[in-house]
């Protein structure tokens, strides 16, 4: 957490030499959609996707890595910036203009492979203590559900840690970047309750040139076209 915290990265989709860039994109640490990699490069599933949207769109863009709160505060202040990615849920819907889907996302409770922990339905978690991230749509609704017992941290990663140290008994984690995290750290893990499925998609400030989004957008639906296949015919 510290070391993100402390970072102002940026990557830009043009030189020194080419026009300033006609969108900045705020993005945050969440693996393995845009996280900095080792050669200090913004990097990610998602955040490939965008740069190729932008450049099929012939938009000039720049990304900007910071913590989430921070980002997110940035574009909902200034026109022709957007955040990079945002879980689209009916609450939100007004706020932004949006681009998307850039991924199918949602939200569940995991708990440790071998942890005897039941979850049928949302209050069966309340009785655990469960590692959310402060601010994330998921852990407002938990919230709002009424969980007495959730510990709040900055960093997703430290959900992983507290997990594995007996610390929490339920981490509150995306339903892909949960698995991948644990994944990477070799720890076993298992969903115990899918609270929801979600589209993610690029949220820009309301008042950004509708232009550029409905380019990015074009640029979107052309790719999903051509990587989705049609079911085979009998």
């Amino acid at each position: 957490m510290t070391a993100i915290l402390g970072l102002c990265w940026s990557t830009a989709a043009f030189s020194s030499d080419e026009e300033q860039p006609e969108i900045v994109i705020y993005t945050e640490d969440y693996k393995p959609f845009y996280f900095l990699n080792s050669e200090n490069r913004i990097d990610g599933t998602i955040t490939n996707l965008v740069r190729e949207l932008a450049s099929e769109a012939g938009i000039a863009i720049d990304i900007r890595l910071r913590p989430f709160k921070r980002g997110l505060l940035a574009v909902q202040n200034m026109p022709d910036h957007c955040f990079m990615a945002l879980w689209r849920t009916a609450t939100r819907e007004p706020n932004f203009s949006w681009v998307g889907p850039l991924q199918i996302d949602g939200f569940a409770f995991f708990a440790l492979e071998d942890a005897d922990v039941s979850v049928s339905r949302m209050s069966d978690s309340f009785q655990y203590l469960t590692g959310a991230v402060g601010g994330w749509t998921s852990t407002v609704e938990v919230q709002e559900a009424g969980h007495p017992n959730l510990v709040l941290v900055d960093d997703d990663a430290l959900n992983l840690n507290m997990l594995k140290t007996g610390n929490t008994q339920l981490w509150l984690g995306g339903l892909l970047s949960a698995p991948y995290l644990a994944e990477q750290q070799r720890v076993r893990i298992k969903n115990v309750y899918t609270i929801q499925e979600v589209d993610l998609a690029l949220a820009c400030h309301p008042k950004t040139d509708p232009k550029l989004t409905s380019r990015l957008q074009a640029a979107l639906d052309k790719h999903v076209g051509q990587t989705i296949k049609p079911a085979p015919s009998n």
